[in-house]
């Protein structure tokens, strides 16, 4: 065989694999749509507030993120973040007496399972802010919290990794976020 033909076989091949991906990978229609729960979740985590400047409601809620003994991570004054983590106990005690037993089963039965080990250490809270102008009103900014946790296992194994929608969280957060702002700009 000659380089020539051995050139024209693999272009042929290649063609023919890509022309097959092609075909078969079609987009579904609602790919790009977002779900109608995305919605209620959006309206769940925003809250507006009357301020002269989104300052304010960055320094206001510093405090308050501190207040709920969050380490403030980051700040990008410019854009309007903030990122802000803390670390909280993740025991069960239902879930440790579960696998407590596991483990007393195992034992009897000869082997050594370590069940106990998977049980929940700690979780890591992450909080992202992000603050902007409303676009109906000039003196109002809209401020939007999203939480997420990562929950590690007693052997420092990630065991959870998920968004936190509870609606009492977030009402938590903007109660006293409200409160705040309120004292920031009436001072």
């Amino acid at each position: 065989m000659t380089m020539r033909t051995q050139l024209w076989g693999i272009t042929t091949v290649c063609c023919s694999l890509l022309s097959g991906c092609a075909m078969t990978n079609k987009i579904p229609e609602d790919a790009l749509r977002l779900p109608e729960s995305s919605l209620e979740i959006r309206s769940l985590q925003s809250r507006k507030y009357t301020a002269q400047s989104e300052t304010e409601i960055l320094a206001a809620s510093v405090a308050v993120l501190q207040d709920m003994e969050y380490n403030v991570d980051r700040i990008e004054r410019p854009l309007g973040i903030i990122t802000a983590s803390k670390l909280a106990d993740a025991d069960s005690g239902a879930e440790k007496t579960g696998l407590f037993f596991l483990d007393l089963l195992c034992a009897m039965g000869g082997g050594d399972c370590q069940a106990l080990s998977m049980a929940s250490d700690e979780q890591l809270i992450i909080l992202t802010l992000v603050v902007q102008p409303s676009l109906t009103n000039r003196e109002e900014y809209v401020a939007r919290v999203t939480l997420q946790r990562v929950v590690r296992d007693k052997m420092d194994r990630i065991k959870v990794r998920e968004s936190i929608d509870d609606p009492e969280e977030y009402q938590q957060i903007f109660t006293r976020l409200s409160k705040s702002i309120f004292l920031q700009v009436n001072q």
